[in-house]
């Protein structure tokens, strides 16, 4: 039999054993035997038992504030200078 640790309505680990193992009553353990197709980290609905596969969005672009350009400026014109001021 097949079996999957439920946690944080997710399939969190998937182990094998001869029959349900009976642990902590606080860690639910599903039977998924007959659902070869689910791996770790799918979601799972306590309401209907049924798991799906979590949906992955692309990262959202971070954009830089404006104190964080004005620092770069502030430096790239430092750097500048200084290289300027060498040169002379």
């Amino acid at each position: 039999m097949k079996f999957t640790q439920i946690l944080y309505d997710k399939a969190h680990w998937i182990f094998e054993a001869d029959e349900k193992p009976e642990f902590a009553p606080n860690i639910v353990l599903v039977d998924i035997t007959s659902k070869p197709d689910v791996q770790e980290g799918w979601d799972y609905n306590r309401e209907t038992g049924e798991f799906t596969a979590p949906i992955i969005s692309e990262p959202t672009p971070i954009e830089p504030q404006i104190d964080e350009i004005q620092a770069k400026i502030l430096v790239n014109t430092e750097t500048l200078l200084a290289i300027k001021e060498l040169e002379v």
